[in-house]
């Protein structure tokens, strides 16, 4: 159970991401910090950006804060504190200078072995369940992929927000129905409170957006809850599947299909599916809503599934991607070559 004096901490990083966000916006438009149109935007003004660096850095100081205070085991804060606080770096410099890709794509490798490093992933064959240099690589390109893939789905207001919103309550959940409270709680219950009060400002009509400094920081957050969460047997990497459902299938499939049909498939776009849809509705609030709905009515039911039908995990996971897949197929990369 969530005692009140937890209840009251929260509170205040809550409020605390709101005040942060609203003294952060003020700054960024005096400073000309904003989001300015070009050909892969889908609003329709200049909008501050960079506005994920205030419950970012929250989430950090506050996970340091547990930690000096033995709230919750200090070796976490090297991950959650401080590895946090190199994401949003990270992504608060490419918002300001526009870091190259690949200098980028370097930088989350390393943000990976970083997160590896301090969970002290084994990589020898010397004991029983360690994994191999194949399998330690293969774990390594996932994670980047996953910050990448958080950074893709920022393209459309309160999308990236929801999506951590969705996700770490999703995850509580099956906590609560599991193992009960424990530090893994307690740092999913700290990011959802500094992201509820980003969602404040940003869904639609965002009148600020998170940039790199956020979606980076997401990307880098979540890929350390899993590979903590799944070493410490607390939560099952299918579950991690389904609650990512949606934006794997969509980034994933949109990215193979961008293989096939454009030569610099790598380079700035803005063929996801859901950016489609925005575009041609000229609506972020339906987008963002029906990923919502989505959420709530078919991956949320589904990762409850991998907790009590663990026979069923290969199947459950299928059916948590399928019909993004199909959904991308048919409003994404094809749609707008159309």
């Amino acid at each position: 159970m969530i005692s009140f004096n937890l209840f009251f901490i929260l509170l205040l990083i809550y409020f605390g991401s709101i005040i942060g966000t609203i003294l952060y916006r003020r700054f960024a438009i005096k400073h000309n910090i904003l989001a300015n149109l070009n050909f892969r935007t889908l609003h329709q003004k200049p909008t501050p950006r960079g506005g994920g660096v205030i419950f970012s850095m929250i989430f950090a100081l506050s996970v340091i804060l547990f930690g000096s205070l033995n709230i919750i085991e200090k070796n976490l804060i090297n991950v959650f504190g401080y590895g946090a606080i190199l994401a949003l770096l990270l992504g608060y410099i490419d918002d300001l200078i526009s870091i190259s890709s690949l200098k980028k794509l370097l930088l989350q490798f390393f943000l990976v072995l970083w997160i590896l490093y301090f969970f002290s992933i084994d990589i020898t064959y010397q004991n029983q369940g360690a994994l191999s240099w194949t399998s330690w690589f293969i774990v390594a390109i996932f994670l980047v992929w996953l910050i990448n893939a958080y950074n893709f789905i920022d393209g459309v207001d309160g999308m990236a927000i929801l999506g951590a919103i969705l996700i770490s309550s999703t995850i509580i959940l099956t906590l609560v129905l599991t193992s009960g409270f424990s530090d893994l709680m307690l740092i999913l219950l700290v990011l959802l409170a500094s992201c509820l009060g980003f969602l404040f400002f940003n869904w639609p009509k965002a009148s600020i957006f998170m940039g790199d400094s956020g979606s980076i920081f997401l990307g880098f957050c979540f890929s350390s809850l899993i590979v903590f969460s799944v070493t410490t047997d607390e939560v099952s990497i299918y579950t991690w599947l389904v609650v990512f459902g949606y934006y794997l299938a969509d980034t994933s499939t949109t990215t193979i299909i961008r293989i096939f049909l454009v030569k610099k498939w790598y380079g700035s776009h803005r063929s996801h599916a859901y950016q489609n849809i925005a575009r041609i509705k000229d609506n972020h609030f339906l987008v963002t809503s029906g990923v919502l709905i989505y959420h709530l009515f078919w991956l949320l039911p589904l990762a409850i599934l991998t907790v009590f039908k663990q026979d069923l995990v290969l199947i459950i996971v299928i059916c948590a991607y399928l019909p993004s897949i199909m959904w991308t197929i048919r409003f994404g990369p094809l749609l707008s070559r159309e």
